[in-house]
């Protein structure tokens, strides 16, 4: 017979699981959030250019050293981000990717934030979402879990601006 001490501590493990992993949505649900939502790229229009001068990419700690030769080969393309930023993106693990924000008019390298299903940006614009729905759609089939949150960032040269998180 269980004694109340362990259907406590069950209890109380239940509680905690349920607050660190809320229920799932279902996609239609999340769906008709996103379709009420109004940002979009064109809000948020590149003030930037590129000054076509290759810089070397500085690698000021362990993290950006780490991954020397594809931020180093990246920062040899031409900007996909923001007018004069080269994003670089790489998995690190199962369902996890990573990405870093090159400057290519001074070789400065930023680090991302982590994503479950990836992000979505343009050259155009220095908005960025993480995780965005449309990755989101193609993975899961009926529900998307609780821990797939997205993410509307405004980069603002050096840092992000959230405008929007949507978690469920």
């Amino acid at each position: 017979m269980l004694n109340k001490r362990y259907l406590i501590l069950v209890f109380l493990e239940i509680i905690i699981f349920m607050e660190i992993f809320p229920l799932d949505i279902k996609k239609q649900d999340l769906l008709n959030i996103i379709n009420n939502i109004n940002i979009n790229f064109s809000m948020y229009p590149t003030l930037n250019s590129w000054n076509k001068k290759e810089n070397v990419p500085l690698l000021d700690t362990d993290r950006k050293r780490n991954y020397r030769t594809i931020i180093t080969e990246a920062a040899k393309e031409k900007p996909n981000f923001d007018g004069k930023y080269r994003i670089v993106e790489f998995g690190y693990g199962t369902s996890a990717q990573y990405f870093f924000i090159i400057d290519l008019n001074n070789g400065k390298v930023f680090e991302g934030i982590p994503s479950t299903s990836g992000i979505k940006y343009t050259n155009d614009s220095s908005l960025i979402i993480i995780n965005p729905m449309e990755n989101l759609l193609q993975i899961w089939d009926d529900i998307i879990p609780s821990w797939e949150i997205i993410r509307y960032l405004k980069w603002e040269g050096e840092t992000f601006k959230e405008l929007l998180i949507i978690e469920h």
